[in-house]
């Protein structure tokens, strides 16, 4: 079961002051819309059909709720006291009640496949499932798993017509990197848990390669060095790459975009 790269979320305090900032430095960023079941809101950054989501909570009390199911990024956020920055990955599936039946068998803890909506600013609807799983007291969440509901080709010319997507900016994503205490006691499990090939590596990280995306893992002395500071375990940083600019960072709280490192 071949799971994809599809996206990393960004933990902001505003969506709109992130998407300007963005813009204005040549990142096509978009307005995204509501999660009017979680009380939250974003702004997205595609790079194809893999994007940067920055997100944000507008009703309180309806991300508390959000906030009490397990393993769920809102769950991760409350749990981390709410520190803005890089946060969780998703993963694309296409037989996400599989993955769900697989997991289990794996004696980890799964909730779902549950369905979500989310309405765009013209109004329509866009729909997909998302899987939740994990262990208890787990230093790092594992991605949580997505299905949407339209193939990848219907979605990239619905993104595409939108505007979301700009076949004319050739910016790529490259690779996150990520912050754990003991790079290769993770990596192995997220190898087998995940199905993925082999790790690389390649000092001073080791690396999971997805087939659109490469997952670094970094202990603390080199992360500590790359994110001018230490964090929590989890994603920090996100590579881009652009044969049309010069090398180039953008500095968020605990959340740097890398551009030609």
């Amino acid at each position: 079961m071949t799971l994809v790269f599809d996206h990393l979320i960004h933990q902001v305090q505003s969506p709109e002051n992130i998407k300007d900032f963005l813009n204005k430095r040549n990142i096509h960023t978009v307005n995204g819309g509501q999660h009017t079941m979680w009380g939250t809101y974003n702004t997205l950054s595609y790079f194809g059909l893999t994007y940067i989501e920055q997100i944000a909570v507008y009703d309180r009390a309806l991300f508390e709720e959000a906030a009490k199911y397990p393993y769920t990024l809102h769950h991760t956020f409350k749990g981390n006291n709410e520190h803005y920055g890089f946060s969780r990955i998703a993963l694309r599936s296409t037989n996400i009640e599989e993955e769900a039946t697989r997991l289990r068998t794996l004696g980890l803890e799964v909730y779902g496949p549950d369905a979500c909506s989310r309405t765009r600013p013209d109004g329509s609807v866009v729909k997909w499932k998302l899987l939740h799983f994990g262990v208890p007291e787990q230093a790092i969440d594992f991605p949580f798993l997505i299905e949407w509901a339209d193939s990848d080709e219907e979605r990239y010319a619905q993104l595409e017509a939108s505007g979301a997507i700009k076949t004319a900016q050739p910016i790529t994503m490259e690779s996150v990197e990520i912050y754990v205490q003991d790079a290769k006691a993770t990596v192995q499990r997220w190898q087998e848990i995940l199905q993925l090939p082999e790790p690389e590596i390649q000092p001073p990280c080791i690396s999971l390669q997805l087939p659109n995306m490469r997952l670094n893992f970094y202990e603390e002395a080199e992360a500590t060095k790359m994110m001018l500071g230490r964090k929590s375990e989890g994603a920090f940083g996100v590579t881009l790459k652009d044969n049309e600019r010069t090398k180039e960072t953008l500095i968020f709280p605990a959340a740097f975009y890398w551009i030609n490192p």
